[in-house]
């Protein structure tokens, strides 16, 4: 009978608990804030380059030669780019990894080795981040003498 007893008056009590406790189910302002920007897309880090593409013109074979993809942070939060990949193992991406603040701008620096190659080149390098923009395709071009 004991056991019945303690349930009854736990089962009463615990509204009254609730009540009191002055918790309304709802979080904190600041913690209500902080989760409407993470799932609000335009508090995202928009990635914005200046250029998607550069053509070296006409180059000779065995040159290395260089460009750079200057890029903004557009969007609201921290920009993170994750990794640079190049299509070909002649074409190596150098960045930052350091996030981007909004409205500030960093360079993305792209070298092409023209060692081996012949007449018209195109690579491309794919740049990947935590923007809205994850994922943005740069396009190098060259042609190469010999």
């Amino acid at each position: 009978m004991k056991p019945l007893i303690f349930k009854i008056v736990y089962l009463l009590a615990l509204p009254v608990i609730m009540a009191c406790s002055g918790h309304n189910g709802s979080l904190p302002s600041d913690q209500v804030d902080q989760e409407d920007i993470t799932q609000d897309p335009t508090a995202q880090s928009v990635i914005t380059f200046s250029k998607l593409t550069h053509d070296f013109g006409t180059i000779l074979e065995g040159e290395k030669v260089v460009c750079y993809f200057d890029y903004e942070n557009t969007g609201k939060s921290d920009l993170m780019i994750h990794s640079v990949e190049a299509t070909c193992g002649c074409t190596t991406p150098d960045w930052s990894s350091e996030p981007v603040k909004f409205g500030d701008s960093k360079s993305l620096k792209i070298i092409f080795d023209a060692t081996g190659r012949s007449g018209a080149q195109r690579k491309v390098v794919t740049v990947m981040s935590n923007a809205s923009n994850e994922l943005v395709k740069l396009t190098i071009k060259a042609n190469i003498e010999t």
